[in-house]
């Protein structure tokens, strides 16, 4: 019988929560008699079955539901914004070709402007340093919609700025600074072969690169490894991992600068999701820039693409762990995922 329970609240996932939970109710009132009459005595302030109904907050992630990773429950997008009120540093890290986080992105930007009356500036991991004064013009000379063809994002190898424009358009509404974060393209292949001395001088200066630390060195020697689909050189790995480390240090200046500059209410980030983990990407270089940094400052949501419904779903600590760490966010936003091809057929590294 608990087999049947569980197969059919797995079914409700796709629907509200609060639906979800009602039905749970109705077949466990008729599936599940109370077995004793202790048993009966310890719930007898709770309608007949509501013993068997599982804690809302334990169930696995589905769509649409936000997970507080402090509080350990889910909540509503009017509770996000509510807890997200004040923080000058919130960080949204999104799959690249998914268009529905980029939805979610645009919604909470616009959502935190409005509800505040705040302008802090949007930066964009898409959209890099050498952009800046040509995202200046352009930002002021053309609607949301056409920037993209402005700044010839066709040829940038992002997904589609139609996916992207919504961002856009919620900051235009509501006079927010665009800010390019990310390191030139002509940067990084030399910082391959020449590491940190391939950084200009003065872009040397502004990021102070630090030794890559052992464990982050670690996790992202491993995550390049995979996301390469094993097939880099492991001679390699370090020369990547240190490109990513600096590219995390450029998002996390460019967002201090803006602050500092154009911004007094602080900054978002638009970016991928591993750039915004808040145990060792961009997070630990704000920390780094700005040492009297309050944790209170620094907010990290993450988009997080759910699993298919089905058996032996996994718990939000689960998708937590995907990336690394329990620590990785403040909030896990779920949605649905999309159908890709295997990223690893006819792979050629290097052609």
């Amino acid at each position: 019988m608990k087999t049947v329970f569980r197969a059919r609240t797995r079914s409700c996932f796709k629907q509200s929560l609060s639906l979800c939970l009602a039905i749970t109710a109705m077949i466990a009132a008729t599936e599940f008699p109370v077995r004793s009459a202790q048993a009966q005595a310890r719930t007898s302030s709770q309608p007949a079955g509501m013993r068997d109904i599982p804690d809302a907050n334990s169930l696995p992630p589905a769509p649409g539901l936000i997970f507080d990773m402090a509080g350990q429950r889910y909540i509503m997008f009017d509770d996000l914004v509510s807890h997200l009120a004040g923080t000058r540093f919130i960080l949204i890290g999104e799959k690249h070709d998914n268009p529905i986080h980029h939805h979610h992105q645009a919604q909470l930007v616009r959502a935190l402007s409005k509800r505040e009356d705040t302008k802090r500036a949007v930066v964009w991991e898409m959209f890099d340093r050498d952009q800046q004064e040509s995202l200046d013009q352009a930002w002021q000379a053309v609607p949301p919609e056409e920037l993209g063809s402005e700044l010839k994002w066709g040829e940038s190898g992002w997904p589609s700025w139609h996916d992207y424009a919504p961002i856009a358009e919620a900051a235009k509404e509501n006079g927010l600074p665009m800010v390019a974060g990310n390191l030139p393209r002509d940067i990084l292949r030399p910082m391959i072969n020449e590491g940190i001395s391939a950084l200009p001088t003065e872009l040397a200066q502004k990021l102070s690169l630090p030794a890559l630390p052992d464990d982050i060195a670690a996790r992202f020697d491993q995550e390049i490894a995979d996301g390469h689909c094993n097939m880099l050189p492991k001679s390699q790995l370090p020369a990547f991992s240190l490109v990513q480390f600096a590219r995390d240090a450029s998002l996390a200046r460019a967002m201090i600068d803006a602050n500092k500059t154009i911004s007094p209410d602080g900054a978002f980030l638009i970016a991928g999701a591993m750039h915004v983990r808040d145990d060792i990407a961009v997070p630990y270089h704000l920390r780094r820039y700005a040492p009297d940094i309050d944790d209170n400052d620094i907010a990290v949501v993450i988009l997080v693409e759910a699993d298919d419904p089905g058996e032996d779903l996994p718990g939000v600590r689960d998708y937590a762990l995907r990336m690394g760490s329990e620590n990785v966010a403040d909030f896990m936003w779920f949605t649905n995922d999309l159908p890709r091809a295997d990223p690893c057929e006819d792979i050629q590294i290097g052609q």
